[in-house]
């Protein structure tokens, strides 16, 4: 039994083997279906880094508000104890305060 299946396989592959296969028809338009499909898919994934560079300038126009604000508004440093101690100051600042030096 296990020769014979041996036999029927060597005789598919040898048909096979000998079948001549028709490519025309697939190389028809090879190149022009390929850059089509490339084109397609370039076009339909958008990369992650394009959104971000794109939000570049919005990201400058926020840091360039923030720093005119800082600057223009320039805080003062509040006179009492509590504002001192829950502002997350220096202990030395704390310290002065205390000693009023």
């Amino acid at each position: 039994m296990r020769d014979d299946m041996d036999d029927r396989l060597e005789m598919l592959f040898a048909a096979t083997r000998n079948e001549v296969v028709d490519t025309s028809k697939a190389e028809e338009f090879f190149e022009t279906r390929l850059m089509a499909r490339l084109r397609e898919r370039r076009e339909a994934r958008r990369p992650w880094y394009e959104l971000a560079w794109r939000c570049v300038p919005a990201f400058g126009m926020v840091t360039v508000i923030l720093v005119v604000c800082s600057i223009t508004i320039g805080w003062s440093a509040p006179t009492d104890l509590f504002a001192a101690i829950s502002s997350t100051q220096e202990e030395s600042l704390s310290k002065s305060f205390m000693s009023e030096e």
